[in-house]
């Protein structure tokens, strides 16, 4: 799909059917408290289809609509920014972070991205702008167990990062392919 003039219908048409589909999981995942984190990690892998045919930037605008469209839509605020924060753009600077040699400094430099996001984030959501059944949850919480989460965090950062790795891999390999597929 992706030619020296790009399709303005097919890109159109793939955006708005990938963000329609990270907005309904937004939405969808303020059912479930578990899917405070889930719902924005898959919404971002939602992303790539659109980076992987029309380039970075193209994701990144309907990385910002949705982020916008969540902010208003969702009723769970701290899932639109974790969204907004980190999981949303990710994908997107997933692609500029893999360029970073040696591996011991890419990694560095992914899990920096990510804790500076996640206190930031946080910051903001305790300090600036209170969501008060977050505050109250976290001030439940005893030291050693937010050192915990902060660890488990970063363990499940590590699997996300593998995950959409092989999302896109899968989706270049299988998906790709049958959505382009022209008789």
């Amino acid at each position: 799909m992706r030619t020296g003039k790009s399709n303005g219908a097919a890109r159109v048409a793939l955006c708005g059917v990938f963000g329609a589909l990270a907005l309904a999981l937004m939405l969808m995942g303020g059912i479930l408290p578990a899917a405070t984190f889930a719902a924005p990690a898959f919404a971002g892998i939602l992303i790539m289809p659109a980076a992987v045919e029309f380039g970075v930037r193209t994701g990144a605008l309907l990385y910002a609509a949705i982020g916008i469209l969540a902010l208003f839509a969702v009723p769970d605020k701290e899932m639109a920014l974790i969204f907004l924060f980190f999981l949303g753009y990710y994908p997107l600077v997933k692609i500029y972070l893999e360029r970073i040699r040696p591996r011991t400094a890419r990694w560095a430099a992914k899990l920096a991205l990510f804790n500076v996001c996640v206190f930031a984030m946080y910051w903001l959501i305790l300090a600036v702008f209170p969501l008060p059944e977050v505050a109250q949850e976290y001030a439940e919480m005893g030291r050693a167990f937010l050192a915990a989460l902060i660890v488990l965090a970063n363990v499940t950062f590590v699997l996300y990062d593998v995950a959409v790795a092989r999302l896109v891999g899968l989706y270049c390999a299988k998906l790709r392919p049958r959505l382009l597929h022209r008789p």
